[in-house]
């Protein structure tokens, strides 16, 4: 105790338990907690004393005895909204959710306008899975007390959690507004703001914490997350750093580091941090991944595989995965067995490892390919392949119909060894589709000695695609080269930069025309060459064995290799590496001689 707060051993209980509140009110709690004992003793069942008691232990994290002491202070006055309330909290907050709102509902049946009531029951229905009850009693106590920052985080909390993120964020706003220095109000929202692709908002709200926090590690680490999302991973880089400084045992952070470091393409580096996540969280999905696609850069396959298989179990691609009703194939004899390859991840993915439906057929296996509707007939080319479905079969088909299955991506561990070349052309075109494209094809390029299609961007939702893909108009300088007819392969909403170089770039575009990948395959086949960044066209014309040149950011996926300027995936295909990320001249420069010196 202080030394001006008298020990009050004897009087009125309820003269004891008052000066012990006002303790409490003012932030005195040892003071208070002497005033309620002394209440206590001399009257041992008195509530208010039992309650308060109560609502220190809970402060404390003493929550057994919180819950005792404030069941004892019931027992005397059960009609208290205020005691049922705070017991209610303890429920809370040893796990009895639906205890939780049982004595809430009881609070506010004797106080309706209790507004604190009404939050506590918006917090045990947000646990319980009652949404749209906790965003309700919520806004309750927002209209009760206005000015509370902390209802109207929550209130947009429960917005959030119901998916309705603009109005979850004008409350966020709004309680930020009611007290500007709370940083777990602006980490949230920042959070939030991330989540809805707004990077740039969420970096201020990170970086206005850290101006008042420096050390705040998990401010350090949202906005090095926030710039990994805006590409700015050198900014990124010493925020990860000093975060894990601050906290050593974040496997997290460390994982995310190692990322902005490849990123960088400084592979050394960003190795030693997924080894040094994993020695902290040997189970860390993301840290194995990365670094299985780290080693499958380096053609260190024997260690990449197995730790690729870790993509299946990362946060974001963990909900794309389940397990069949049919065993999973891990290597055993298939002769007679009837298999299922299963669709995962992108277009070009799949593309790439259905070559492995042939070592299937040849160990004994009739094999079926579920693969995106856009490749069903493609698929159905590929050696090995007897019947493609384009559409996820039920469990009770695969049940019956399947002795094993494999994801597509997967193929690769279970044939430890074998060569990774497949023999090419491992897909073909239409012959009747390809004829009609021919004919189209010649009378668009006359006399033209090459006839190149192009493909200048990737899908716009892949995370690196601002690397990847390539402004078409960048490439102009292509268009000053003779003898080449050029055809845009481009699909998608960069097909719209064609309007850009009108006029100095003849390019047919038949675009429009292209409605699948059986289509732009038998407009490949009638071409001597296509020039595309990563993307599905990429391996579409690797696979149809016709030469393609790959056009790669410094950071290139990892299937591309490290260094080298061939495919060990495609032996029709040449790659074109930038030096520096983000710069394209170099490739350009490389392509305009290439193209100079190639002959038909």
């Amino acid at each position: 105790m202080t030394p001006d707060a008298p020990i009050l051993a004897t009087g009125e209980a309820a003269d004891l338990v008052e000066a012990g509140l006002a303790c409490h009110r003012a932030g005195r709690i040892d003071d208070a907690h002497a005033y309620y004992q002394s209440a206590l003793a001399a009257h041992p069942e008195d509530p208010g004393a039992l309650h308060y008691l109560g609502v220190i232990a809970l402060g404390r994290d003493q929550l057994r005895e919180a819950a005792a002491l404030m069941d004892r202070a019931l027992a005397q006055k059960p009609d208290s909204a205020e005691y049922l309330a705070n017991r209610g909290v303890v429920a809370h907050c040893l796990g009895d959710h639906a205890g939780a709102a049982v004595l809430q509902r009881k609070a506010l049946a004797l106080a309706p306008g209790f507004a604190n009531a009404h939050n506590n029951l918006g917090n045990a229905l947000m646990e319980l899975g009652d949404l749209a009850g906790a965003a309700q009693h919520y806004r309750h106590a927002r209209s009760l007390e206005p000015q509370s920052a902390h209802f109207a985080f929550n209130l947009g909390r429960a917005r959030e959690a119901t998916g309705e993120n603009d109005a979850a964020l004008a409350q966020l706003r709004t309680a930020a507004a009611l007290d500007p220095r709370d940083p777990k109000t602006l980490i949230h929202m920042g959070r939030l703001l991330r989540s809805m692709e707004k990077h740039a908002d969420a970096a201020a709200c990170f970086e206005a914490v850290i101006a008042r926090e420096p050390d705040n590690a998990l401010a350090l680490f949202e906005l090095g997350y926030a710039y990994d999302a805006m590409h700015r991973y050198e900014a990124a880089i010493p925020l990860y750093r000093r975060a894990a400084e601050l906290k050593p045992d974040g496997a997290g952070i460390v994982n995310n580091l190692a990322f902005a470091l490849t990123a960088l393409a400084r592979y050394d580096e960003a190795e030693i941090g997924f080894r040094r996540a994993l020695a902290l969280n040997p189970d860390l999905p993301e840290s194995r991944f990365q670094l299985g696609m780290l080693m499958l850069r380096r053609e260190d396959y024997p260690g990449g595989w197995p730790l690729f298989e870790s993509r299946k179990l990362t946060s974001t691609a963990r909900a794309n995965y389940r397990k069949l009703p049919c065993p999973e194939w891990q290597g055993e004899p298939l002769r007679g067995k009837r298999f299922l390859i299963c669709r995962e991840q992108g277009m070009g993915d799949q593309i790439q490892f259905l070559r492995y439906a042939s070592l299937l057929a040849q160990m004994g296996a009739r094999v079926h390919a579920w693969v995106a509707p856009e490749l069903a007939s493609l698929a159905a080319t590929v050696p090995g392949v007897a019947r493609v479905l384009d559409a996820a079969p039920s469990d009770g088909a695969i049940a019956s119909q399947y002795d094993y299955w494999c994801d597509v991506m997967s193929l690769p561990l279970r044939f430890p060894g074998r060569p990774i070349y497949a023999d090419t052309p491992y897909m073909r075109a239409d012959p009747v589709r390809a004829a009609a494209w021919r004919a189209r094809v010649n009378a668009l390029a006359g006399a033209a000695q090459r006839r190149i299609g192009l493909v200048w961007a990737g899908n716009p939702r892949h995370h690196f695609d601002a690397f990847r893909s390539v402004p078409l108009k960048s490439l102009l300088p292509l268009a000053a080269l003779t003898g080449n007819a050029w055809f845009a392969l481009q699909k998608g909403p960069a097909a719209a930069q064609l309007e850009a170089i009108a006029g100095r770039w003849p390019m047919d575009a038949p675009g429009d025309d292209l409605h699948d990948f059986a289509a732009t395959a038998a407009l490949i086949e009638t071409l001597d060459l296509v020039v595309t960044v990563d993307t599905s066209v990429a391996h579409l014309a690797g696979a149809l064995g016709k030469p393609v040149w790959v056009l790669l950011a410094a950071q290139p996926d990892w299937r591309w290799g490290k260094d080298r300027a061939d495919s060990v995936w495609y032996p029709s295909a040449r790659v074109f590496r930038q030096s520096t990320l983000g710069d394209w001249r170099g490739v350009v420069a490389e392509l305009e001689a290439a193209l100079s010196g190639a002959s038909r």
